[in-house]
């Protein structure tokens, strides 16, 4: 929660008592040492604390009243803070895999240590290994892309004058293989397929799932392995490796 919840606890206090309520605030923060960015358990020290101070002054019902109105705020504003950082540590790691590829450990760890920086509550050891599974989850997600847009070539390949039989039964079959697949996505990948060959068949751009498998299948070629084992050594990712390069060989 972080230096905002202290701004959220002085606000309420000041709202609720004024400024009677600012010196309590002040004098609890000096007493327990609080830091500028605050724990959770610092957070909860400090409301006890008060919440003790203010039942002395107006009694335990007053006290209670302003305190558990305090610790709802709180609460909302946790689930609003972690929903917050939990699409901004996406977006940091989806603008590194558009700007610069799948990210290494090394490069995981300094994206962690940018997230601490900002504000992001959260061990820097357990923000590495939620970076790493997203970064997994996103290249399972562009291999099955892959796997995806191959069949969609054979199908268009075996079937240049396909019928919407044809598509559905086409579906049926990925189905039947264990593809997990959207109608609608699907569809629609098929058709941008068919205008690709119709009228610019010569100036097709790698999109993001292939760019992510090129750059995987690198990876597992290359001699650098030391830092992407949390990748290289994923036996999720090494049997979709192992599946697009039979059906591509």
């Amino acid at each position: 929660m972080s230096a905002e919840s202290l701004k959220l606890v002085k606000n309420h206090l000041e709202a609720s008592m004024g400024d009677l309520g600012i010196r309590i605030y002040q004098k609890s923060l000096s007493r327990l040492n609080i830091s500028a960015n605050p724990s959770s358990k610092e957070i909860e020290d400090l409301i006890s604390h008060l919440e003790k101070m203010v039942a002395k002054l107006y009694g335990n019902k007053k006290s209670k009243a302003v305190f558990d109105y305090l610790r709802r705020e709180l609460t909302d504003f946790d689930k609003f803070y972690n929903k917050f950082f939990g699409s901004k540590i996406k977006d940091t790691l989806d603008n590194f895999f558009e700007m610069k590829g799948i990210p290494g450990e090394t490069e995981i760890q300094q994206i962690a240590k940018f997230l601490v920086s900002m504000g992001y509550e959260q061990n820097e050891k357990n923000l590495v290994k939620m970076l790493k599974q997203y970064s997994k989850e996103k290249i399972i997600w562009a291999l099955h892309g892959s796997i995806t847009n191959n069949e969609i070539k054979f199908f268009l390949n075996s079937n240049p004058s396909y019928t919407q039989v044809d598509v559905e039964n086409f579906i049926n079959q990925l189905r039947i293989n264990k593809l997990d697949v959207n109608d609608v996505d699907l569809k629609d990948k098929i058709e941008k397929e068919r205008l690709f060959r119709k009228f610019n068949y010569m100036d097709r751009k790698e999109n993001e799932e292939e760019k992510i498998t090129r750059q995987c299948f690198a990876l597992f070629n290359s001699g650098n392995k030391t830092n992407y084992e949390y990748i290289l050594f994923d036996g999720d990712l090494i049997l979709l490796m192992k599946q697009i390069a039979k059906a591509s060989s």
